[in-house]
């Protein structure tokens, strides 16, 4: 179930906090009945008034609290592509290996350490 911090993996808002999407983006896809996306289209119809009252400046965006202070990759496709491109890279800094899912934020990261 999608949530306030939940974090888009694709769209026009991709890698955007759903507090942060614009109400009026939000409420159009539910006006069209767009279900492309069920668990958002779920978020939008248990959470229509509060978003109708973001869209009308009733109610502020809530305030975005980061699990994660490291970067953070939607899927794990995304975290190797970005893993490629940088041991593509030359640089002197400590290069990442791999990448894991972390069970804190629900992401993907990098990291330079062996897998144990």
């Amino acid at each position: 179930m999608y949530e306030d911090d939940t974090i888009l993996s694709r769209g026009k808002y991709k890698f955007t906090a759903l507090c942060r999407v614009p109400p009026e983006y939000l409420l159009n896809l539910y006006a069209k009945k767009n279900k492309a996306n069920p668990e958002l289209y779920e978020y939008i119809e248990k959470n229509l008034s509060r978003i109708k009252a973001r869209a009308i400046g009733e109610l502020e965006i809530p305030e975005l609290h980061l699990v994660c202070k490291k970067i953070v990759y939607s899927s794990e496709k995304v975290a190797k592509a970005e893993l490629k491109r940088i041991t593509e890279m030359k640089n002197d800094h400590k290069i990442p290996i791999r990448s894991y899912y972390c069970e804190v934020c629900g992401c993907f990261h990098l990291t330079s350490k062996p897998q144990s």
